[in-house]
């Protein structure tokens, strides 16, 4: 039987740390990500709910998109800089 991946889309809507740092850096990794969250909290990362016993992991995501300037729906680079004064050209008349 193959293991499927562990990822952010796949985890409860609340998780526990160990999880999402396995889904964030690798399960070998997942402590470092733990050992980690006192920094990444002091940057924004969503906080333990104490009701839900974990973070929020869509807020997590959207944390970590964020800090890389991803926007979901958003192409990653743009498509062009336009540059309107190449369409003019210089010495010609148009010619009505």
């Amino acid at each position: 039987m193959t293991r499927q991946p562990v990822t952010l889309d796949t985890l409860p809507l609340y998780a526990d740390d160990m999880a999402i740092g396995a889904a964030v850096l690798g399960p070998a990794r997942a402590k470092e990500w733990v050992q980690m969250t006192p920094l990444l909290e002091a940057k924004g990362l969503p906080k333990i709910d104490a009701w839900h016993g974990g973070r929020c992991v869509p807020l997590v995501k959207r944390y970590y998109y964020a800090l890389n300037g991803i926007e979901p729906g958003v192409p990653l680079a743009p498509d062009g800089v336009e540059n309107p004064e190449i369409w003019k050209r210089k010495g010609q008349r148009r010619q009505a």
